[in-house]
């Protein structure tokens, strides 16, 4: 009886032996897969916060071609933006008018605001003038072509796109990046500050790079 048992016994050990080493298998595969899964995840994360290179640009303002480099020896505040915006933009420029009025006069001297239009569509130089000067008086407003604006764009990671819009006294709108660019008096790009950033911080970092750079 017993040796019969053992027998019969068997083929279900085989059988469980089988089903084991199927699972084994089957959460090696899933955990090499995982791996890989981190890596690319990882990978694509590492992409998308690769800061942006920034760098000198000419663009087009009221009186005429301005480049980045006409400012060689102060701290550039960078924003890009539209005359149109119904939002952000006010708040922004108003964020950096509040830091900008926060400072002296000798190191408001020291600084150049710049506002650069990814709608150079609606956006003329007179016009961008107009608008800028609304917030602060040392703001220029720059615009340009198409392709000088996007080329511009892409050398400080800005996104920006159309939305075309119903029911609106405006054909549309330009969805886009807002962050606002802190640039050393030499020119290189050094701080990079979200939407909302307050403009205490942002003053402190004005104040940071012209003792420091």
């Amino acid at each position: 009886m017993r040796f019969r048992l053992c027998r019969a016994a068997f083929p279900a050990m085989g059988k469980l032996f089988f089903f084991i080493f199927c699972l084994l298998f089957i959460y090696g595969c899933a955990a090499k897969q995982l791996q890989k899964d981190k890596r690319q995840i990882a990978e694509t994360e590492a992409e998308k916060v690769e800061p942006p290179s920034g760098g000198d640009f000419t663009l087009h303002s009221g009186k005429g071609p301005v480049s980045l480099r006409d400012f060689e020896g102060k701290v550039v505040l960078l924003f890009f933006g539209y005359a149109s915006c119904p939002d952000v933009c006010p708040t922004s420029l108003a964020f950096s008018t509040k830091a900008l009025n926060s400072l002296s006069e000798d190191e408001l001297a020291q600084v150049q605001p710049l506002f650069v239009s990814i709608d150079p569509q609606r956006d003329s130089a007179d016009r961008l003038t107009e608008f800028v000067r609304f917030f602060h008086p040392k703001f220029i407003g720059l615009t340009g072509s198409e392709e000088e604006i996007k080329h511009v764009a892409d050398l400080y990671g800005v996104k920006y796109y159309q939305v075309e819009l119903e029911d609106s006294f405006s054909d549309y709108a330009v969805n886009h990046s807002a962050a606002l660019y802190l640039i050393t008096r030499d020119g290189t790009l050094r701080f990079l500050f979200p939407y909302g950033t307050s403009p205490g911080l942002i003053a402190k970092a004005i104040r940071y790079l012209l003792a420091n750079t």
